[in-house]
């Protein structure tokens, strides 16, 4: 399990959940499947593994709980000891509050905050559910990359101003793309700082190292 203040799950939102296993299939090996273990709608809820680790989570756009028009996009999250005492101080120091602390069933409490850079992140304070328990191998997760105009001071609010280490993380400057966080896969033997974007049809994309 990953300890406070590191990136701990992800969840891609689809409109087609079918197309999006397809692509997770062909473009990693990972097998999508519904978990007898998540409280959300089997109908418009998997999630996908790897290796006997579960990899990320599939929400279907089309379930009531997101807008028309929401686009397609990987929610990241960052485990943290208490949500809301970090939403609040992540909100006091600039960020947007997007999904107040709220608990999820026994699986844990989520919060998610737009930063001050621009880019959207949740907060996760573990119950039943902690995340990712892989270790870093091919096929996985591997690291998480944040683009903003200024990274450093963006290293600098996570770090600094809420207290999460982040070890995993790596602060750039953005070159054209959006302000955000994008998941690094590793998928072959290269140097750590050598990312190659890929993108999948269904609109989500992921660094591949």
């Amino acid at each position: 399990m990953r300890p406070a203040g590191e990136f701990c799950w992800m969840d891609l939102k689809t409109p087609d959940l079918d197309a999006t296993e397809r692509e997770l299939d062909a473009a990693l090996g990972w097998e999508c499947v519904v978990d007898p273990d998540d409280h959300r709608d089997p109908a418009t809820a998997r999630k996908a593994r790897f290796d006997g680790h579960w990899m990320a989570g599939l929400s279907s756009l089309h379930s009531g709980a997101y807008p028309p028009g929401t686009a397609p996009h990987v929610s990241y999250y960052v485990a943290v000891e208490d949500a809301a005492a970090v939403h609040d101080t992540a909100v006091s120091a600039g960020a947007t509050s997007v999904v107040e602390p709220s608990p999820i069933g026994d699986l844990g409490v989520l919060a998610t905050i737009v930063d001050p850079f621009g880019a959207a992140v949740s907060l996760w304070q573990p119950g039943t559910f902690a995340g990712w328990t892989h270790s870093t191998a091919p096929g996985t997760p591997r690291r998480l990359v944040h683009t903003s105009v200024t990274p450093t001071a963006a290293a600098g609010f996570y770090r600094d101003r809420l207290g999460l280490p982040m070890t995993g993380a790596v602060f750039r400057i953005r070159t054209g793309e959006p302000p955000g966080w994008t998941a690094v896969i590793q998928v072959a033997d290269r140097p750590a700082t050598a990312f190659a974007p890929v993108h999948l049809p269904s609109g989500h994309t992921f660094l591949f190292a």
